[in-house]
């Protein structure tokens, strides 16, 4: 079996050629490590945002009823505001009717 001996060129070719490939592979690797980094961070600001969301949905909630309630107000006083009217009214044709009565006895 003859051994099969390398020139000293050969050899500097392959290890350039080697430590071409270790660098193209350690571009990779931090390519990949600060796309993992920014996925992470873009997860938690996902998280975050989601919490965000979840509070500003309890803050509609909160600020509907607040709404329905001060649109009922107005209602509300206009609804006591027709009844002392017809309260009035009724009153005023109840004393006049009585006044009537008393009148002609």
């Amino acid at each position: 079996m003859e051994a099969e001996y390398i020139t000293r060129a050969e050899h500097n070719e392959y290890v350039k050629r080697m430590e071409d490939e270790h660098k193209r592979l350690n571009n990779r690797l931090i390519t990949v490590e600060n796309a993992t980094k920014d996925m992470h961070e873009l997860i938690k600001n996902v998280g975050i945002m989601a919490t965000n969301m979840e509070h500003m949905v309890d803050e509609q909630r909160s600020q509907s009823e607040r709404l329905q309630r001060l649109e009922e107000m107005p209602l509300d006083s206009w609804n006591t505001v027709k009844s002392g009217a017809y309260n009035a009214i009724g009153a005023s044709i109840g004393g006049a009717i009585i006044a009537a009565i008393l009148f002609f006895l």
